[in-house]
């Protein structure tokens, strides 16, 4: 019964195992050297950095997501009126008069 505390789950210890030599580079010969305590706390750490990269997207796409709602037109508008000096009376196209045979 004393034992039992120290019971290891093999499906997730191969599910950590994979998951840390694919996104972390580590090879995994390296993790079965490591002691099980060194690797729990490696474990712990890559959750702490997956959750602060998570709310950094997070935060980023809330960022992102006001500037794609915009509207084209009144877009176009606060530029016309971010630029003091543009006026369309000034532009005018070109005329071209095609030859008569």
């Amino acid at each position: 019964m004393i034992y039992s505390i120290y019971r290891i789950n093999t499906a997730s210890l191969v599910r950590n195992k994979l998951f840390i030599a694919k996104e972390w580079h580590v090879q995994p010969s390296e993790i079965d050297k490591m002691p099980y305590y060194e690797y729990e706390q490696i474990l712990e750490e890559i959750n702490i950095v997956q959750k602060e990269e998570e709310k950094r997207r997070k935060e980023e796409e809330k960022q992102y997501s006001g500037m794609h709602n915009m509207n084209p037109k009144s877009m176009m508008n606060s530029m016309r009126n971010s630029m003091p000096s543009f006026n369309t009376n000034s532009f005018k196209m070109p005329t071209v008069s095609m030859p008569k045979f």
